[in-house]
């Protein structure tokens, strides 16, 4: 079904797109985002949209962010946003909020599908899990639906998760995004459905190529199942694709602790996802954690 509505007849010229995205093959999808040129209007904003999403998606916030003019498209200024606020979440936090804030009160912008999304990803990111949950409460899209069935994840609503997820099996079973539930789903159950999940990852890899969202996936259900090994093989082979991935980095240092591998091994992963990712909310977590043992070292060793 087309991004914007829950199901259609329409042929789908920005299938391929979509699909690329929510795979995590953003090159490819920047690639085939330059080829469709042949669109309506509308579609060009979404195809524009995808591209930018695509280049947030590789870390290139910069270029969304001089590329957008401030009289471009709600869709693209909410990206432009995104990019804006993950270059420098510290720094740009508060005005993005009040930003969004606006944005989702006026009736020019508050039914736009980018607005509540980019919003729900933003106060994700910022921990305000009611303002995320009340951006997306309408689901008007299946990327929607699956980001809700995320948060529910993360606040350990499964039953929640699975009704998003039997939901987009009602739009499309087969779609991309609902394999990916479903997956989600698998891993956070844990046990045996961990093995269901490593199936969708295989299947998709085998279908679309791999990417760092489907070998990351597929290291993490293979680390459930205690297969250290083939995790290990999997996430070398993400880094190969983005040698700082965030989500690869992290995945190393869990599956090399699980190994038992050398300190200086784990470390080195440490500082490669540090040196690269001082803002991801891991290292700022694990920074404060490190600050509060040296401190509380401190006060043992004046005892």
């Amino acid at each position: 079904a087309p991004r914007g509505r829950m199901a259609s007849t329409d042929p789908d010229e920005l299938y391929t797109l979509r699909n690329l995205f929510w795979l995590g093959s953003f090159q490819q999808a920047i690639n085939e985002g330059g080829r469709l040129n042949r669109l309506s209007d509308e579609l060009k904003v979404e195809r524009d949209e995808f591209v930018y999403r695509s280049y947030v998606g590789q870390g290139q916030y910069a270029l969304v962010i001089s590329e957008v003019d401030d009289d471009a498209p709600v869709n693209l200024r909410a990206v432009k946003l995104l990019a804006e606020y993950l270059e420098n979440p510290s720094g740009t936090r508060d005005g993005v909020v009040e930003t969004l804030g606006t944005w989702l009160t006026e009736k020019e912008t508050r039914e736009n599908s980018t607005v509540q999304l980019v919003a729900a990803i933003i106060y994700q990111r910022e921990d305000l899990q009611k303002e995320a949950f009340t951006a997306l409460k309408k689901q008007s899209t299946m990327e929607q639906t699956a980001l809700w069935a995320q948060m529910c994840l993360q606040i350990n609503r499964c039953d929640l998760a699975e009704q998003s997820f039997k939901k987009l099996e009602s739009i499309d079973e087969d779609a991309t995004l609902t394999q990916l539930v479903g997956a989600w789903i698998n891993l956070h159950k844990g046990g045996d459905n961990t093995k269901e999940a490593a199936y969708t990852y295989e299947e998709l890899i085998d279908k679309f190529g791999s990417s760092l969202t489907l070998l990351n996936g597929l290291a993490v259900a293979k680390m459930h199942q205690k297969d250290y090994e083939e995790a290990q093989k999997r996430l070398q082979e993400a880094l190969g694709k983005k040698s700082d991935d965030a989500d690869a980095l992290i995945n190393l240092i869990t599956c090399s602790a699980h190994m038992g591998k050398e300190e200086k091994e784990i470390n080195r992963y440490q500082q490669l996802l540090y040196g690269a990712h001082p803002n991801h909310p891991y290292v700022v977590n694990m920074k404060a954690k490190e600050a509060e043992f040296d401190r509380l070292a401190a006060e043992y060793l004046e005892k």
